[in-house]
């Protein structure tokens, strides 16, 4: 189950004019010009990441300035809303910002999370009956309603305005809605086009405040926390807005009044005042996900908006009880679903589409991402229904994803998503049809064998240059994450002094390498554990790495990540 075998590229060095121009270190300069950072002026915004000048203003959005004219009516009606989201981590930060905001100001809203496994993604018919049957005369969706043309139509047949805001990829017909509220829609003037679902819930918040709204003594820095988990987890591009959201999020969830948020950190481990992207990215947002992925995602809303720390520490607790059992049942479906490709040949194929009765729903996702690591190419998983069956799809630089789906619209249910990632449901018999439809695209685009995955290497090391001066100065590039990753290093004749697994079953990989006589420094290769052996037979090697911090028991210690090695 190893991922293929990366073609390693070294980028090249930044000129020496470029180098002079920005006053930054050689390394650094580089990092920033192979960011397609080549314009010194963009090299400073792009380190200051200012809050005051590196936002956008809201009413450039189109449907923004009649979105917010409405809700303000809505407020001051006393007319019931309702804000309708995702079950993911986008989706459900989206979902508590709005709800939590709106009531500050004097709005009455309940909130409405769909359930994953009952009521499947966006939009249903009964939920939009069963809310204007309670009242509601306003619904917002956040994180979805772009592709529910059917069920906003619904909407507005019982009784319903609807306010669209969402970020994935349009369809050739808008829906019904009073509003849409979309960067990506025909016509948009708004000049960053990669806001997540919380970042546009964000933008409304501000665009309320323009018209006079006062969410009574919320702060606008009080709700970027919610906007950094959303964003990170749903992996928004790390640069632009993104970028100046999720640094300053980042900082708003260290020193976090919520108590939720701070059960949460503790729960899982980490320490508050410490957190970066990455705790967010690999431990924060799979626990908030794990509730909709294996229950329901309303108790990741819950714990952002509990007010105590007796309520949040349960829920804090059963989100990390739902993330074990979601890593274990992830790892059952991953050897399932590559048993069966590999039984059926379908490993091989340039597309890999694949459709099981045990594939949970709420993990095909996750599954498919991860086997996409591993095959290299396109992979669509699909759980097996008595008659509709839904399924997500994950894609590969060079096939867009929610575009082929697009042009077999007709075979679904309902579908969305983004050029990597997407989410659909259909009728089991146009199963096969969806098969042989995405593997012609394959072929033609990709070809019969997948690429190699290219890795890129910011810059050649020795190991006895690394120090805490040098991982301060790559830091000044956070937060990483998709889009800006962190800067990728490479050390060649390397000695492996030691080498062990680690982990349950031995998944991981422990080292203690050395170069050239010089001092050891420890590494971890994650999900690499089955090469202990041949490391151990070939203990030279050349490795590719990103520099970070281990905090441990106290102490701190310089480690490798290592993401790739080869024999030297």
């Amino acid at each position: 189950m190893s991922a293929l075998r990366k073609h390693w590229e070294l980028r090249p060095a930044a000129p020496a004019a470029f180098v002079t121009a920005t006053g930054l270190s050689p390394l650094l300069a580089t990092l920033l010009y192979n960011r397609d950072l080549r314009d010194p002026a963009l090299v400073a915004t792009f380190l200051s990441s200012d809050l005051r000048t590196g936002l956008h203003d809201p009413l450039l959005m189109r449907g923004m300035a009649e979105a917010t004219a409405r809700i303000s009516i809505a407020i001051e009606r006393g007319e019931l809303m309702a804000v309708y989201g995702d079950f993911d981590a986008d989706g459900v930060t989206a979902v508590a910002l709005l709800t939590q905001v709106i009531r500050a100001m004097g709005g009455q809203i309940r909130p409405y999370i769909p359930h994953r496994m009952r009521e499947g993604y966006g939009l249903n018919r009964a939920a939009v009956t069963q809310l204007a049957a309670e009242g509601v005369r306003l619904l917002i969706t956040v994180d979805c309603g772009i592709s529910n043309l059917d069920e906003v139509a619904e909407a507005n047949r019982v009784g319903l305005e609807v306010i669209v805001t969402d970020h994935h990829h349009p369809p050739e017909k808008l829906p019904p809605a009073l509003v849409v509220v979309n960067p990506k829609q025909p016509g948009c003037a708004y000049p960053f086009k990669d806001l997540v679902g919380v970042g546009i819930a964000y933008k409304l918040v501000q665009a309320l405040v323009r018209r006079g709204l006062s969410p009574s003594s919320l702060r606008g820095r009080d709700l970027l926390d919610l906007v950094a988990l959303g964003t990170i987890a749903d992996m928004g591009p790390l640069r632009g807005e993104n970028r100046v959201l999720a640094r300053w999020g980042i900082d708003a969830l260290n020193t976090t009044h919520r108590p939720g948020l701070r059960a949460l950190i503790d729960a899982a481990g980490l320490s508050a005042g410490k957190i970066r992207a990455t705790d967010i990215g690999f431990t924060l947002a799979p626990r908030l996900n794990a509730a909709g992925r294996l229950d329901h995602a309303v108790h990741s809303y819950k714990l952002l908006l509990a007010e105590t720390a007796e309520e949040a520490q349960p829920l804090a607790e059963e989100l990390n009880r739902m993330n074990r059992e979601r890593q274990e049942l992830s790892h059952q479906v991953q050897l399932a679903a590559s048993e069966l490709a590999e039984a059926s040949g379908r490993h091989e194929l340039p597309l890999v589409l694949l459709a099981d009765a045990e594939f949970p729903a709420g993990l095909v996702g996750l599954v498919a991402g991860r086997l996409v690591e591993q095959w290299g190419r396109p992979v669509v998983l699909i759980e097996l229904g008595a008659t509709h069956s839904r399924g997500s799809a994950r894609s590969v630089p060079g096939f867009s994803i929610i575009d082929a789906l697009g042009r077999c619209q007709e075979l679904f249910t309902k579908y969305g998503g983004h050029t990597a990632a997407a989410g659909f449901t259909l009728p089991n018999t146009n199963i096969p049809a969806l098969e042989t439809h995405l593997l012609t695209l394959a072929r033609q685009q990709l070809g019969e064998q997948p690429a190699k995955p290219v890795l890129a290497i910011d810059a050649l090391v020795n190991l006895h240059e690394l120090s805490w001066e040098l991982l301060a100065e790559l830091e000044q590039l956070e937060p990483f994450g998709h889009a800006n990753s962190a800067p990728i290093l490479m050390s060649s004749g390397v000695e492996v002094v030691e080498a062990r697994t680690r982990g349950a079953d031995g998944r991981h990989l422990s080292m203690r390498l050395r170069q050239q006589g010089g001092p050891i420094c420890e590494a971890i290769a994650f999900r690499l554990g089955h090469l202990v052996e041949p490391l151990r037979r070939h203990p030279r090697i050349d490795v590719a790495y990103s520099l970070e911090a281990n905090h441990w028991d106290g102490t701190s210690r310089l480690q490798l990540k290592v993401l790739d090695f080869r024999r030297a």
